[in-house]
């Protein structure tokens, strides 16, 4: 497979017809329930220039393969697909990510996952529009509805303006299928940071915090998509101790780049027993109860006592009135 080619990048900034100026970065793996929506949603997109969407199949055992072949039979101009026979993910060696960078030659990179559809047809338009002219800034993003599919119905919004690296490096406020970035720094952040030598359970936060020490990136006040919460994904597991093993991994990205490019900054140390009784109440439907547990677990070295006493909502209840109380000094 051909890898891009600076001379591909010269094409794309000065317009060359033959050249899309945006490429859509789509990964699928098993998502033949939601697909349909997620390229509708490409299709549909009104622009005044070429773009191609990627669509990436890693050896799916549903029919999403199909799926693809069929869109990219009726749209070959935009649909282009990657059929893998043997999973790439899996393999931890980067090998996605390399095929993926090979096939991206837009001047902009937008991104969205086989799961998650755009519902702006002027999105993609929006967005090259404001970056085309304001050339001091990489990356622009926007709102996205959350859809909870083991509910079946929008529960909030995701998306919102932050302060620089400082804030940023508090946790992710940027939804991956709102983003539009400029290619080059695409390149420049994979060849700094190397993540896939990393084993980082996350791909977009890591790439977000080093954009923001690099450029200015703009919030858009829009929603322009959905994102699908599926019970089972990476981020969202039922099962604690993945929550718990995930929530490390965000860890380890925030420690890396505060080591690395901003050491006067200090993290307070990780402590699971934190994240265990704060998923376990969130598991359980208590969302305030969770919320509350985390500012009072903040502010606490008994970590391991909350998380037992969590698992009672009218105890933890009485400790939190007995903490504000004493004022802080359980």
């Amino acid at each position: 497979m051909s890898e891009i080619t600076e001379e591909d990048i010269t094409k794309s900034v000065s317009g060359d017809e033959n050249i899309p100026l945006v490429s859509i970065w789509c990964t699928v793996y098993n998502h033949e329930p939601y697909l349909r929506q997620c390229l509708d949603g490409f299709v549909m997109q009104k622009t005044n220039f070429k773009f191609e969407a990627i669509v990436h199949d890693d050896a799916s055992t549903d029919g999403s393969a199909a799926i693809i072949r069929e869109y990219a039979e009726k749209y070959p101009d935009i649909i282009k697909p990657i059929l893998e026979t043997e999973n790439q993910y899996s393999k931890k060696d980067g090998s996605l990510d390399r095929i993926m960078d090979s096939n991206m030659r837009g001047k902009y990179i937008a991104f969205c996952e086989g799961d998650d559809y755009w519902i702006d047809p002027n999105k993609l338009q929006m967005q090259v529009d404001f970056l085309e002219a304001n050339p001091d800034y990489g990356m622009c993003y926007t709102k996205t509805s959350v859809y909870k599919q083991n509910r079946q119905k929008i529960t909030g919004v995701f998306g919102r303006a932050f302060n620089g690296f400082e804030e940023l490096i508090q946790g992710n406020v940027i939804p991956t299928l709102t983003v539009m970035l400029r290619s080059d720094f695409e390149w420049k952040y994979k060849a700094e940071v190397k993540p896939s030598e990393k084993n980082w359970l996350m791909g977009d936060y890591p790439r977000w915090l080093w954009m923001s020490l690099n450029t200015k990136i703009k919030f858009i006040k829009h929603i322009t998509s959905v994102y699908r919460v599926l019970e089972n994904s990476a981020s969202h597991s039922p099962d604690i101790e993945k929550q718990v093993v995930f929530s490390k991994s965000a860890y380890d990205i925030q420690k890396y780049f505060v080591d690395t490019y901003r050491p006067d900054i200090t993290l307070p140390d990780f402590d699971e027993h934190k994240y265990r009784g704060y998923f376990y109440l969130f598991r359980n439907q208590r969302q305030k109860a969770a919320e509350e547990y985390m500012q009072v677990a903040e502010k606490t070295n008994k970590i391991k006592l909350l998380a037992f006493i969590c698992r009672n909502c009218i105890l933890f209840r009485i400790l939190k009135l007995y903490y504000s109380v004493r004022g802080g000094n359980i």
